[in-house]
């Protein structure tokens, strides 16, 4: 007998998933619509008793899992009708006959739930049922543990139900509580109560018996989610590797049997990769990116959830390297990794945000369907005057609209609802800008865009000129970068995006579009160094405009002393060392 196994294709992300669950009552259930309104998983009704089998639950069960949707069987108890343990084993039984192709089969299914909420009558105490409750999972994890694979069975009650009828034993399986406030928090709420457990897994907050079924979230990630709920689920793990060192993913898929593996990188077939691990032995830029692999056995074969591989190389920069403007308070290279080399906005990849060759090294790549760069530090939207600046890649994305940069709310656009695909900016349901004269950028060109806001005006430069002017200026919203959460996914690439607390003059931005290839001074450099005849020597040197670097010397290259910590706001300095000394070196850090 095979073993059940799943790997799934889900992005992992910081949010409460959502999920729904659905019996005959719903009918026929457009899943892919359901899968679009963010549900990544369901429990579909299977059985009731012991001779209720849902009409439905074949074809839920098969419709769900295409559209991507993790899918689990349940059983709606029903220990009126089949009274104490025997009740509890025939009912168990009867499940089993029907549901467990869905439990053994492979392929992306969840743990089967209990549900138990059928008022159990005068022959009940709250012990005695418990007992009963117990005795059905146990029987579940016996079938599951006969026909090789390890299952938990989940709880599902109400918070009534559950103080009245059921005691701490039965807390040793996973809760799912129904629970409906009025408004719901569903990313930071909890149910009402949870007694006899001390915690919840997941909660129905609504019962809103809507084409999808009932509203239901986790309590925990995507990737928690998978790793307890998927049977035999497995995930990969990001990784974060310097330049020339290994990097290894990892899956593990099944308990027994044959299973076959295939990687993939940024969802292109890696030849040859077809063990439980990848290796590169020697990481470069270019193997940045998203990682997935698909595990199949003789029923099905499931991708992963994507995995990203970060690759870090030392800061340096390029000849003819051009010195910053002042007021700069973000800075994402995208080479090869997330992080804000300015700042401390590092971002996350989400939903297989890849690289692609750029002006400067290489570019973030968005799908224009669901990637997109999630920055981990949200902060209010930077008000007054600023400037965003981006090397951009674009086509045509699959829908109107796509966005560069934003929150929520206030969003720049790559491409403006209703205007032909012209760059604008947006609040939203408040109104939408372009700028005049309107300007759509080509495609499949690099061009650069300079967004800046001072005086309730916002001047659009294109390749350094003044390109038009709109008449009126947003907050710059900084939660995401290539979407803004309303399905505005950008479809082409994005290189050296920065942002500055200030409205940068036209000559400034001309400076940042003539850098070119070369880009801006990423680290602190010596430029010249004269020596005078008293001795003393004088260092000139280049780095970040507004950060501070430290001169250190030595005379013999192990041991190096501190010697001055300078403030650099306009990212050119110079300092003269009037110790007089026949060898001494220096750099600067």
């Amino acid at each position: 007998m095979w073993a059940c196994f799943c790997v799934v294709a889900f992005s992992v992300c910081a949010q409460r998933p959502l999920g729904a669950d659905v019996s005959h009552y719903q009918g026929t259930i457009d899943w892919p619509t359901v899968k679009r309104d963010g549900v990544i998983f369901a429990w579909a009704k299977a059985t009731e008793g012991t001779s209720f089998t849902d009409p439905y639950f074949t074809a839920n069960e098969t419709h769900c899992k295409s559209a991507s949707v993790l899918i689990g069987a349940y059983h709606f108890a029903r220990p009126d009708s089949n009274v104490g343990a025997l009740g509890a084993d025939a009912e168990a039984a009867y499940f089993w006959s029907i549901a467990k192709t869905y439990i053994t089969g492979g392929g992306g299914y969840l743990m089967p739930m209990l549900d138990i909420e059928q008022a159990p009558g005068s022959s009940y105490t709250k012990a005695s049922l418990s007992i009963w409750v117990n005795r059905w999972c146990n029987d579940i994890v016996s079938y599951g543990a006969s026909n090789g694979v390890v299952v938990k069975p989940v709880i599902y009650t109400f918070t009534s139900y559950a103080s009245t009828w059921l005691n701490s034993t039965v807390t040793q399986w996973p809760l799912w509580m129904a629970s409906y406030p009025s408004n719901p928090d569903i990313q930071n709420g909890a149910p009402a109560s949870t007694s006899p457990w001390n915690t919840w897994d997941i909660w129905q907050y609504a019962d809103t018996n809507w084409s999808g079924g009932d509203s239901d979230v986790y309590n925990g990630t995507t990737n928690a989610f998978i790793s307890k709920f998927v049977i035999g689920g497995a995930v990969l793990t990001n990784i974060t590797a310097n330049v020339g060192a290994a990097a290894t993913f990892h899956v593990t898929a099944g308990t027994a049997g044959s299973v076959a593996y295939q990687w993939f990188f940024n969802t292109n077939v890696i030849d040859g990769a077809a063990s439980s691990n990848y290796t590169i032995a020697s990481v470069q830029l270019t193997n940045a990116g998203a990682y997935s692999v698909v595990v199949s056995n003789s029923l099905s074969g499931v991708s992963t959830a994507t995995a990203y591989l970060s690759v870090l190389a030392p800061l340096d920069n390029a000849p003819g390297a051009a010195v910053s403007p002042p007021g700069m308070i973000n800075w994402w290279t995208a080479d090869g990794n997330t992080r804000d080399i300015y700042g401390a906005d590092n971002g996350v990849s989400v939903n297989g945000l890849s690289y692609a060759p750029g002006v400067v090294g290489l570019a973030f790549h968005f799908d224009g369907a669901s990637s997109y760069l999630q920055l981990t530090n949200p902060v209010t939207p930077l008000a007054g005057s600023w400037t965003a600046c981006f090397w951009v890649n674009r086509q045509d994305a699959p829908q109107t609209s796509a966005a560069l940069l934003g929150d929520s709310t206030n969003i720049l656009k790559l491409e403006q609802y209703g205007a032909g695909r012209a760059v604008g900016f947006s609040v939203l349901g408040s109104n939408d800008w372009t700028f005049s004269p309107p300007y759509v950028v080509p495609q499949n060109t690099w061009t650069h865009l300079a967004f800046v806001a001072s005086g309730g005006v916002t001047t659009l430069y294109v390749n350094g000129v003044r390109e038009g002017t709109a008449p009126a200026a947003i907050p710059l919203g900084r939660a995401s970068m290539g979407a803004d959460g309303h399905g505005d996914n950008m479809l082409g690439s994005i290189d050296e995006p920065m942002l500055f607390n200030t409205a940068l003059s036209e000559d400034q931005v001309l400076t940042i579009y003539n850098s070119g290839s070369a880009g801006l001074i990423r680290t602190p450099q010596f430029v010249t160094a004269t020596h005078s005849a008293d001795g003393s020597f004088g260092l000139n040197f280049e780095g970040l405009s507004g950060k501070s670097v430290t001169i250190y010397w030595t005379t013999n290259f192990t041991k190096w002393t501190p010697l001055v910590v300078i403030a650099n706001p306009y990212g050119t300095n110079q300092y003269t060392d009037t110790t007089v000394s026949p060898l001494r070196f220096y750099r600067v850090q």
